[in-house]
C-alpha cells in the first residue's frame, strides 16, 4: 500500500501536515497510541515521493531500547518502500548505542540512538569516536530530521538545576529553528512544560483529545483498555510476584527493576522459588551480548506481543530494566515496578494492558535501602520519586486514564519544571560556555551537558590491549555511580590473589588515553596507552574501563555480571575495529596524484552525500540569506585545496624516496603525489617508508593547507566571511579537530597546475588562482579559524568538515 493511502488517526496526520510544511512539533499522546509511526510517517513518505525533506533521520531515546525491534521493523518497511519506488536506492536502518555501535559515523538513513549517542555527536564529543574523529559526526545530526522520544525521560543533573541531555537538547534545537525539523514526543509532559516549550522551540502542539483517545483505547469498536493502580509498604519481592501472577486467568506479568543487579536477582530469586510451579522466567537487560539480547527480543515480542495464537508458552514473567519502556511493543496482565518518578512509572505501564478490550494492574512498591540503609531511588532524583509515590498513594487501587495520568503529572512534576524553567534561564551563559567547550574538544563537558551519572561502557580484558580499538570493541554500559561501588570490590578481591614474585596482585581497572593525536600519516593505526584506575576520581574523566577478565563472568541467562574470581568468570569482549585516518576499514594505497584523488573525492561526494544536504541549504537560504548553492560550493572548495599542504617540497622529495625504495620510481619530475603504493601487511613497504624517514621527512600538511589556499577560498566565497572560515578551518582540521597552529612550508614549483587541474575536478573556477606559495609557521587562529562562540560558522564548519573527512577516508577504503 502506498503511504499516502496508510490509515492514520487523526493527530498523526497532524504531525505529517506540520512536518512536511516546515514547521516542527511537540506531540503529546499516550502509550500505544502510535507516536513511533507518527514521527516516522513524514519521513518515510519523504523518501517515497522524493518530496522535500532531510534525508537521513536521527531517532534519539533516553536510554538503550529493544534495537532489534526498531531495526527488523523499520528496516523492513524501509526496504519494501525504496524497492518499489527508488530502485537504485535503498534506505539503511542502523541501531548506534554504546552496546551495538552499529554506525559510529552516523552513517545510515535512519539511525535509532541512545539521546548520550546522538548529543555527543552533536557537540563534537561523540562517545563513539576518538578524539581525533571528534568533529566527524556532528554535521550528521544538523543535517537530519531529529525526532525525540520520551523526552521527559532525557537526563537532568537535579543538583545544578539545568544540566543534562535535556536542558541541552533544548538549548540546540533554538538555535536550529526554522534550519532542521524536529518532534519532540511524550505521554508525560507537564502542561506547563508543554506550553512553555511551544514558545521557546517554535514548536507547534499536537495532542491527543479524549474522543480520539477513547477511540484508539477501544480500538475503534472493542471496549477500552483499563489499568488499576495498587501501592505496596513492603519492597518488590518474588514472594508478592508470584501471588499476583496466581490469580486467574493471568498468564503474563512483567518485573521492572531500576538496576540491572537487582534485576538479575530478582530473576534468580523466582526461579528458585520454591512456589514457582510451572511459570517460565525471562530476564531482560542492558548487560548481553548482541546475538543473546536479540534472541531474547524475538522470544519477548512474541510471548508478550498482541497476537496471543502465536504465544508458545503457557505462563511467563518477564523480569527487565528500564529497556522495555521505550518503543517495545508489549502487554501483560500485571506489572510490578519499583518506585520511579511519575512519567517513567506511566511509561512503564504502557507495557499492560496496552490493547483494546484488556484489564490490567500495575503494583507499585517502595525502593529497596542501599549498604547504607537509606533509600536507593538511584538512577532516578530523591524528590520525584517521593512526590510521586506521595500521589499514587492518594489513589490506591484507583483506575486511570489518559486525563488521570495527565493529572498526576502535573502534580508531581509542574513544580520540577518550572524550577527547570528558570534555571535553565538564569544558567543560559553558562550552558552555552559548556557547549563551545565541548565543541572545541574538551570531553569533560559531556558530564555536565549530557548526563552527570552517565553510563560508562566496561570491556573485559587482560591485558586490555587485546581489545584493540576500545571505542568499537564489545561492552556493556553501566551507570558511573554503580562503578564506584564495583572498583572498590575488585580492590578487595585483587588482594586476595598472590600471582608471584613479580607482581603482587590483579590489576583491576584501566582506561584508554589516545596516542598520536597530533600525526597526519593516514597509514599510521590508531593506539591507544592504558593507565590503572588507582583512584577513584579517574572514574569521573573516562567513558570507558577496561576490567581484568578473572573477575567478569557472562552467561546467557543472566548476562554479563562482576564477581569475586571463580570457575564462572574468565570471560572476554570482541575486539574491535583498527581504525587509521578517516577510516574504519582495512587500507592499502597505490600511487595517486593530487588531481586524481580530488576527482575521487567528488565523485564519493556527488553519489553518496551531495543529497543529504539540499534540505539544509534551500533552509540556510531562506533563514540566513547564505546563497542556494554556497554550501555546495564551499564542499568542493574544501576538497579541492584540502591536501595542498602535500605539495610541500619536501613531501614530494620523500614520496620519491620511498616509490623508489619500492622499485616503482616516479618519472615524472612535474607529478604531484598525494598517495603512495602501500599495503600494510608487505614487510618490504614498511621497510621502505623507515628508509625514506630516515633520508626525508614528511611535514605535516593540513593547517599548512588551509594557509596557503586561505586567498583563493576568501576570492571564491566572497561576502560570507562566515562560509569562508568553516571551509579553512575544515581544511586545518580534517586530520585533527583542535588543530591550531602551522608550520614552516615552501610548495613545489608544479603546485599550481595540480591545483588548477583539482579545481576542474570539483568543477569549480580556477581562472584566478591566488596560491600562498610559502608559509613561515605559527599561530592560524585571526585570519583562518572559526570565531570563537559563533553559533552560525561553527554549524557550517561543522557542515563542511564531516563531507571532507568522510569523502576522503572513503576515497582509500574503496581501494
Amino acid at each position: 500500500m502506498p503511504l499516502h493511502q496508510f490509515p492514520l488517526h487523526q493527530f498523526q496526520k497532524d504531525v505529517y501536515e506540520r512536518l512536511s510544511d516546515g514547521r516542527s512539533v511537540i506531540l503529546q499522546a499516550p502509550t500505544g497510541a502510535g507516536k513511533t509511526l507518527a514521527a516516522l510517517y513524514p519521513f518515510f513518505r519523504a523518501w517515497e515521493e522524493g518530496s522535500d525533506f532531510p534525508r537521513k533521520c536521527i531517532y534519539s531515546v533516553p536510554m538503550r531500547v529493544l534495537a532489534n525491534q526498531f531495526n527488523q521493523e523499520y528496516t523492513e518497511l524501509a526496504e519494501s518502500h525504496s524497492r518499489r519506488l527508488r530502485p537504485k536506492e535503498v534506505l539503511t536502518v542502523k541501531i548506534q548505542t554504546g552496546e551495538h555501535p552499529d554506525d559510529p559515523r552516523l552513517l545510515g538513513n535512519l539511525i535509532f540512538a541512545t539521546i548520550d549517542q546522538s548529543l555527543s555527536s552533536a557537540l563534537a564529543v561523540p562517545y563513539s569516536l576518538s578524539a581525533k574523529m571528534a568533529n566527524l559526526n556532528a554535521g550528521a545530526f544538523y543535517s537530519s530530521y531529529l525526532i525525540f522520544d520520551e523526552f521527559h525521560l532525557f537526563p537532568i543533573d537535579e543538583r545544578s538545576g539545568a544540566q543534562g541531555a535535556l536542558v541541552t537538547t533544548l538549548q540546540l534545537l533554538a538555535k536550529l529553528k526554522g534550519i532542521v525539523p524536529f518532534i519532540l514526543m511524550t505521554a508525560t509532559f507537564s502542561s506547563t512544560m508543554l506550553d512553555e516549550l511551544s514558545q521557546r522551540l517554535g514548536a507547534e502542539v499536537v495532542t491527543v483529545g479524549k474522543e480520539e483517545y477513547l477511540q484508539i483505547a477501544s480500538g475503534g469498536g472493542q471496549e477500552a483498555r483499563r489499568r488499576y493502580y495498587h501501592i505496596h509498604q513492603n519492597v518488590l519481592t518474588a514472594d508478592a510476584v508470584l501471588t499476583a501472577h496466581a490469580e486467574d486467568q493471568v498468564t503474563r506479568s512483567i518485573v521492572i527493576c531500576n538496576q540491572v543487579t537487582r534485576a538479575q536477582d530478582i530473576y534468580q530469586e523466582l526461579r528458585e522459588h520454591p512456589e514457582r510451579g510451572n511459570v517460565e522466567i525471562r530476564l531482560l537487560h542492558s548487560r548481553f551480548t548482541q546475538e543473546d539480547r536479540q534472541a531474547k527480543e524475538e522470544d519477548i515480542r512474541r510471548e508478550f506481543g498482541k497476537k496471543i495464537e502465536e504465544r508458545q508458552i503457557d505462563t511467563l514473567i518477564l523480569v527487565a530494566t528500564q529497556v522495555v519502556e521505550v518503543g517495545l511493543d508489549i502487554t501483560c496482565d500485571r506489572l510490578h515496578t519499583e518506585i520511579a518518578p511519575a512519567n517513567a512509572i506511566f511509561q512503564r505501564a504502557g507495557r499492560c494492558a496496552r490493547y483494546p478490550g484488556e484489564i490490567g494492574h500495575v503494583h507499585i512498591y517502595p525502593p529497596r535501602r542501599n549498604d547504607e540503609h537509606k533509600p536507593d531511588y538511584l538512577p532516578y532524583p530523591r524528590d520525584l520519586c517521593t512526590a510521586s509515590w506521595q500521589s499514587f498513594c492518594e489513589r490506591d487501587g484507583q483506575e486511570f486514564d489518559f486525563e488521570d495520568e495527565q493529572t498526576v503529572i502535573d502534580e508531581v512534576h509542574t513544580d520540577m519544571d518550572q524550577k527547570l524553567l528558570a534555571a535553565m534561564d538564569d544558567q543560559r551563559s553558562i550552558i552555552w560556555k559548556n557547549i563551545f567547550g565541548a565543541m572545541e574538544g574538551d570531553r569533560s563537558c559531556r558530564r555536565d551537558l549530557i548526563r552527570r551519572i552517565n553510563s560508562i561502557t566496561i570491556l573485559a580484558a587482560d591485558p586490555p590491549e587485546r581489545v584493540g580499538n576500545p571505542f568499537t570493541a564489545q561492552g556493556f554500559s553501566l551507570f558511573r555511580g554503580s562503578v564506584y561501588g564495583i572498583r572498590r570490590d575488585l580492590e578487595s578481591w585483587a588482594d586476595e590473589h598472590d600471582l608471584g614474585e613479580f607482581e603482587d596482585r590483579l590489576w583491576t581497572m584501566q582506561y584508554p588515553m589516545a596516542t598520536g593525536l597530533d600525526s597526519e600519516d593516514a597509514t599510521e593505526e590508531e593506539r591507544y596507552t592504558w593507565h590503572r584506575i588507582d583512584h577513584p576520581d579517574l572514574i569521573n574523566n573516562t567513558s570507558l574501563i577496561a576490567v581484568n577478565s578473572a573477575f567478569c563472568a557472562y552467561d546467557e541467562d543472566l548476562g554479563f555480571r562482576i564477581l569475586r574470581p571463580c570457575k564462572e568468570t574468565g570471560w572476554t569482549s570482541e575486539p574491535g575495529k583498527v581504525v587509521r585516518g578517516n577510516r574504519f576499514s582495512d587500507y592499502s594505497y597505490r600511487l595517486e596524484s593530487y588531481a586524481k584523488h580530488i576527482k575521487t573525492m567528488v565523485s564519493i561526494y556527488e553519489q553518496k552525500f551531495q543529497e543529504e544536504y539540499t534540505y539544509v541549504q534551500r533552509r540556510l537560504a531562506e533563514e540566513w540569506d547564505l546563497p542556494l548553492d554556497e554550501l555546495d560550493k564551499a564542499i568542493r572548495l574544501a576538497i579541492a585545496c584540502h591536501d595542498l599542504g602535500k605539495l610541500d617540497k619536501r613531501w614530494q622529495h620523500w614520496v620519491r624516496l620511498y616509490q623508489k625504495e619500492i622499485g616503482d620510481p616516479i618519472s615524472d619530475a612535474n607529478c604531484m603525489a598525494v598517495h603512495t603504493s602501500y599495503d600494510p601487511k608487505n614487510s618490504s613497504h614498511q621497510e621502505a617508508k623507515k628508509q625514506a624517514d630516515r633520508r626525508g621527512t614528511r611535514p605535516p600538511h593540513a593547517a599548512e593547507s588551509a594557509v596557503s589556499a586561505a586567498k583563493i577560498i576568501a576570492r571564491q566565497i566572497g561576502d560570507s566571511e562566515d562560509l569562508a572560515r568553516a571551509v579553512l578551518t575544515a581544511i586545518a582540521r580534517h586530520h585533527n579537530p583542535r588543530t591550531a597552529n602551522h608550520k614552516q612550508y615552501e610548495l613545489h614549483i608544479s603546485a599550481e597546475n595540480a591545483l588548477t587541474r583539482a579545481m576542474e575536478a570539483a568543477q569549480l573556477s580556477s581562472a584566478v588562482l591566488p596560491l600562498t606559495m610559502q608559509g613561515r609557521g605559527g599561530p592560524i587562529g585571526k585570519k583562518i579559524l572559526i570565531k570563537p562562540e559563533q553559533f552560525k560558522s561553527l554549524l557550517l564548519y561543522l557542515y563542511v568538515v564531516r563531507m571532507l573527512r568522510l569523502c576522503d577516508g572513503m576515497s582509500q577504503e574503496q581501494k
